[in-house]
């Protein structure tokens, strides 16, 4: 910040017209002239000060409104007009239509592989029929099939259903009643029965 003394003497000595003025003054004169000088240029200082501060003072206090007025205007486009309820956010895991379509076009409904796909979906950003084509995903649903598969098997093979034996001729009663064996072992004895000439 400069010196105001210091700018006041320097603008009396660049001031020629005054220098010369002063030369036909006594030394008593001088000083009084020089001190009269000084105290209207240090008025002047002041007052031009004064109006820079009065013109700061007003930019800051038109920042301000306009400053407020913005916020105001911001917070009125976020709320939703009267009677309307505001956008809800889209849940992570909620599903657009399109993915549902995408989904059961792909045969996955289990929960598990549901939420698998569209995580890996969320997290790549990426498109839910892209995600189902990923490697990663596509090893992921095909390794809980399994554990699905495996679980399955295990549960049947605990339910305690006796497994007995049925004879050939048994299996063959059914069949011709209409009841037909899955395949396997129990296929392969109907046929038999049938085909397999009868002894006496």
């Amino acid at each position: 910040m400069v010196d105001v003394k210091t700018l006041v003497d320097a603008k009396i000595s660049e001031d020629a017209d005054f220098q010369a003025t002063l030369a036909d003054m006594s030394e008593e004169d001088q000083a009084q002239a020089i001190a009269d000088k000084k105290a209207e240029l240090i008025e002047a200082e002041f007052v031009a000060l004064n109006e820079q501060k009065a013109k700061a003072d007003e930019l800051g206090k038109n920042q301000k409104i306009r400053a407020e007025k913005a916020e105001q205007e911001l917070k009125k486009a976020a709320k939703p007009p009267a009677g309307e309820e505001p956008p809800k956010k889209p849940d992570e895991q909620s599903l657009t239509p399109e993915e549902v379509l995408v989904l059961v076009g792909a045969n996955i409904t289990q929960k598990e592989d549901i939420a698998e796909a569209v995580a890996y979906a969320r997290y790549k950003k990426i498109p839910l029929d892209e995600a189902l084509k990923s490697n990663v995903v596509k090893n992921t649903l095909k390794e809980n099939k399994e554990f699905r598969d495996t679980a399955n098997a295990t549960n049947v093979a605990k339910s305690g259903k006796p497994s007995s034996k049925v004879s050939g001729e048994d299996l063959h009663e059914k069949f011709l009643q209409g009841d037909i064996p899955e395949g396997g072992e129990d296929l392969k004895k109907v046929i038999e029965q049938r085909w397999t000439p009868k002894e006496k």
